[in-house]
């Protein structure tokens, strides 16, 4: 070999070694920053090299090292919550915690409850499965939901400790038109010698249980009825009223003024935690809301701290998977708080059902894959000093660089090496930074748009959550690995998969699945109104369009009759099967796409116009599919 080809190799181990030993000037440095920061990974020579070394060139010239970082950083073999943590901060942690381990909770509490010997199977297992399944078993599928939500259970004092631990805020765009008005039509006297007399607007003891069971139709109270207590103290105005001989009743109508609204949450996150806290809780909703007993004030949400989020708008049921509500006593807990099923039925049994909205997550079990810590900023938790973005830099560009020499090994042979340029960056990659971008799946989810146009009368209200998908880090398995195969196959068979996160614990903040103290910020854009009637209208226009296609023949004339429902069909055996209209209503391609794009639209005016605001100005929108 000769001299000048040993003087080149010897200039090159120099320059590594020169690039290796540089450290970061400053902690919080990483190879991605919001100044245009470029990081590029530079191969090694040798592929089993003990030191992989990263440069990346900054603003002012200078190199650093993904290595050199590694290195130069002392970093703590553990990062432990300090012991000085206020009160505050450990209450919200106790409030993350309890919806962590909800449901391992209620799966070990019905495994206790079956455990306990026979009377417990008599007393509580048996009836309770009995009312699950014969009259409870469809009523997260078929709008009765209404029936069973508590404004306890949403105003507990734990869901305002959830809240703030991030803390999850919701920013409108403009004020929403609400769904109804309380109108006051008659001021009405009555004296105590009226009080024999029954109310037209009374309802029996009998009634109010067939109300909870949902065994009768709804009731049709909202003609007459009492609006919802104010924020304000009326104890003293009450107690001078109790005893006057006058009493007066004021009594309201509900009058519909506007449309119900259904509320596209965007991105899906791993567990979409600002979409419940949003909707589910009425921690940000502020509500109205009044204990039975003063002393139990404290232990809820009081909602005179702040201004209602959306009034006028009644209950907003979050949706989610069917398969959630299969296990027991987490399923009531979960009608509890409102949470229902995301069937397309559903959504019309509710909506028809009152002045009720919902909230579904769009992007879905796909979308929940996607994105792993987005935004540069990130806050582990009170006390951590430490730099995690920096870390996940560091880990993204090795992994970037063993890729790399896989590639080359692969394409270009072992002996294939790259010129190093005068500041040690490979010229093949000196391109600049990747991009950071957040992906959503929207363009084929149009199914909540045409169940829309086939209500009427209903406002698409995209909203974006900035922080979603910051609260915990995924390890994304590559394709054809055993975990990507599990993760395709949950999501094929149950319609939802498992993301592997992590993210900090209880007391240590390296791991654990407790979600980052990151700020969940959900932006609620101006809502897509879509008209009564369009379908109709649309087929005025154009006569040769079908706007209705038969499914299936009806089979009233069998002698058997289904018993897949309730238990209440046992009593039917000897009726014949009511007909049904099994007809499918068809949505013009044109009304669909057209409003699916208004939408779409406007989901990318609330980001663009609000992503700087909340640390996202160097993330770009991407919708994949």
């Amino acid at each position: 070999m000769s001299q000048e080809s040993h003087g080149s190799e010897d200039q090159t181990v120099r320059q590594r070694k020169a690039a290796a030993s540089i450290e970061p000037t400053s902690s919080s440095s990483s190879l991605t920053s919001l100044n245009g920061t470029s990081s590029v990974p530079l191969r090694s020579s040798r592929r089993n090299s003990s030191t992989i070394s990263t440069s990346a060139t900054t603003s002012n010239g200078s190199t650093t090292s993904a290595s050199g970082k590694a290195k130069g950083r002392k970093k703590p073999l553990l990062n432990v919550a300090p012991l000085n943590t206020p009160l505050s901060h450990r209450l919200e942690t106790v409030g993350v915690i309890w919806h962590t381990i909800s449901i391992p909770f209620f799966i070990c509490l019905f495994l206790l409850t079956v455990s306990l010997g026979w009377v417990v199977w008599l007393t509580i297992i048996l009836p309770y499965f009995v009312w699950w399944y014969g009259f409870d078993m469809h009523t997260p599928t078929n709008g009765k939901v209404v029936y069973r939500v508590r404004e306890w259970m949403k105003n507990i004092i734990i869901w305002e400790w959830f809240v703030n631990y991030f803390p999850i805020r919701v920013h409108k765009t403009v004020d929403l038109e609400p769904t109804f008005t309380d109108v006051l039509v008659e001021d009405v006297e009555f004296s105590d010698d009226e009080e024999d007399l029954i109310s037209e607007d009374s309802r029996t003891f009998l009634d109010k249980i067939f109300k909870k069971l949902g065994l009768s139709k709804r009731l049709n109270d909202t003609d007459s009825y009492t609006p919802p207590p104010s924020n304000d103290d009326d104890s003293s105005s009450t107690s001078s009223t109790s005893t006057s001989k006058i009493k007066r009743e004021l009594k309201y109508k509900r009058v519909s003024t506007g449309p119900r609204y259904i509320f596209g949450y965007h991105p899906h996150g791993v567990i979409s935690m600002g979409a419940f806290g949003s909707f589910a809780t009425n921690a940000v909703r502020n509500e109205p809301f009044r204990p039975l007993f003063k002393f139990l004030k404290p232990f809820f949400h009081d909602p005179s701290k702040g201004v209602r989020l959306f009034p006028g708008i009644g209950n907003i049921f979050p949706l989610t998977l069917t398969t959630q509500f299969t296990l027991p006593f987490f399923r009531d807990y979960l009608l509890g708080l409102g949470l229902t099923s995301a069937s397309a039925k559903n959504i019309k049994s509710l909506i028809n059902n009152g002045d009720n909205s919902v909230c579904i997550v769009v992007g879905g079990a796909q979308e929940s894959l996607l994105n792993n810590m987005v935004s540069p900023h990130n806050n582990v938790g009170y006390g951590f000093k430490g730099n995690i973005q920096e870390d996940q830099e560091i880990a993204e560009a090795i992994e970037e660089e063993e890729e790399q020499e896989e590639s080359d090994v692969k394409h270009e042979g072992k002996n294939n090496e790259k010129e190093v340029g005068e500041k040690g960056v490979s010229k093949k990659t000196n391109k600049g930074k990747k991009q950071r971008e957040i992906r959503l799946v929207l363009h084929k989810r149009k199914g909540f748009v045409k169940l829309a146009i086939e209500l009427g009368n209903i406002s698409l209200v995209p909203t974006f959550a900035f922080g979603e998908a910051d609260i915990y880090k995924l390890t994304i398995p590559k394709p054809g690995s055993m975990g990507y195969a599990f993760q395709q196959w949950m999501k094929r068979n149950f319609q939802f998969t498992i993301p592997f996160f992590s993210a900090r614990g209880v007391f240590i903040y390296d791991f654990g699945f407790l979600p980052y103290r990151n700020p969940i910020n959900v932006c609620v854009g101006r809502p897509v109104h879509i008209p009564q009637g369009l379908v109709a209208e649309y087929k005025l226009k154009h006569p040769d369009f079908e706007d209705a296609v038969p499914t299936t023949t009806s089979n009233s004339g069998d002698k058997k009759v289904s018993r897949k429902g309730s238990f209440t069909n046992l009593f039917k055996l000897n009726q014949p099967k009511p007909r049904r209209s099994n007809v499918k209503t068809k949505i013009p391609p044109e009304l669909l796409d057209h409003y699916h794009k208004l939408y779409v639209d406007e989901l990318k005016r609330v980001y663009e116009e609000n992503k700087e605001k909340y640390g996202y100005g160097d993330v770009e929108l991407t919708i994949i599919e």
